[in-house]
């Protein structure tokens, strides 16, 4: 063959790599967080602003939803293909309305929620709770859903331990101050928050009670069925974006990605930076090597607590995840 030839040969080889990149490069994919651009989902926003979806060959919008019941919902109707939430709302939502949703990637293994009392009059267990007024994010919500899970793990009715609305923020600690509550749940940010005030506060994880994986990426059976190669860029630009942060400094990213999202609170850079220094312990809590992996006994563990507390009935919680795209990262 002549080297014109080959030269030829190979031109044309390398076009139709830059093709298939470009063709790659023009996926669309809708991905919704569950509460706006708050610092909690830097590793999505950074997946955008640091070009790890384009670099996956994913054209990505990432939007934010009203609620993890709306992200969710959009989801099943179709018009997103990925989503963050917690596997609590996410296996509720399965068991009352059959919908066709699957985890394909655990980032947060351990709880994101938290029981805040004073440290004067501290709730240190579930035994605890009896008999003390308790405020909740919302009625209904996830945090009082793990208010009784924790209450019947602990032989507790839950009509001993009445609950308030108090919302997600270190306001809440007030209303104990101020003795219209005993103690609150809330994201463990709100914790640490508390902490850097130095407010006199006392705090254990719902883990302690109902461990079971904490903030999931979601997608439907049918998107996994379809497009699995959509689906094995999206956790592959997710986990090199949790790699970027966990390798760090964090602040330039923060930075980066408050130049296309609003992120709350960007005027303290100090307390988001201090917000993601919490988050990465509990990204962790199962040990790196299942970083971003499903765990079954978490899984196991949730449905079996989700069912004795009656809050969901999930015959074979096998079906709701798959490691499938997180191994072939390996």
């Amino acid at each position: 063959m002549g080297l014109g030839r080959r030269r030829m040969m190979a031109g044309a080889a390398a076009m139709a790599m830059v093709s298939q990149t470009a063709r790659a490069a023009d996926t669309p994919v809708t991905i919704l967080t569950p509460f706006g651009f708050i610092v909690d989902f830097l590793e999505i926003m950074n997946a955008k602003s640091g070009g790890h979806f384009a670099a996956a060959g994913l054209d990505a919008a990432v939007l934010g939803a009203g609620g993890a019941a709306a992200a969710i919902q959009q989801l099943a109707a179709g018009r997103c293909q990925f989503t963050r939430g917690a596997a609590i709302d996410m296996m509720r939502a399965v068991a009352a309305q059959k919908l066709d949703l699957v985890s394909i990637a655990t980032l947060f293994q351990g709880s994101t929620f938290v029981v805040i009392s004073a440290a004067a009059k501290p709730i240190r267990t579930a035994e605890d709770l009896r008999g003390k007024r308790i405020g909740v994010v919302s009625i209904g919500g996830t945090t009082e859903n793990f208010l009784d899970l924790m209450l019947v793990k602990a032989g507790v009715p839950k009509a001993e331990t009445p609950r308030e609305v108090v919302g997600n923020n270190p306001g809440a600690f007030a209303l104990i101050q101020q003795g219209r509550i005993d103690g609150f749940i809330a994201s463990s940010n709100v914790a640490t928050a508390l902490s850097r005030s130095g407010a006199p506060i006392e705090v254990f994880s719902t883990d302690k009670y109902a461990p079971m994986p904490s903030q999931i990426y979601l997608t439907t059976q049918t998107i996994i069925d379809r497009q699995p190669e959509q689906c094995l860029a999206f956790v592959r630009a997710l986990k090199a974006s949790v790699d970027e942060i966990m390798k760090g400094p964090v602040a330039p990213l923060i930075t980066r990605a408050a130049k296309e999202f609003e992120i709350p609170g960007i005027r303290d850079p100090a307390a988001l930076e201090q917000t993601i220094a919490g988050d990465i312990p509990l990204w962790l809590s199962q040990g790196p090597q299942n970083l971003m992996r499903n765990v079954p006994a978490l899984w196991k563990s949730a449905r079996d607590s989700l069912a004795a507390a009656g809050l969901a009935d999930v015959p074979d919680e096998t079906k709701l995840y798959t490691n499938v795209f997180v191994d072939k990262l390996a």
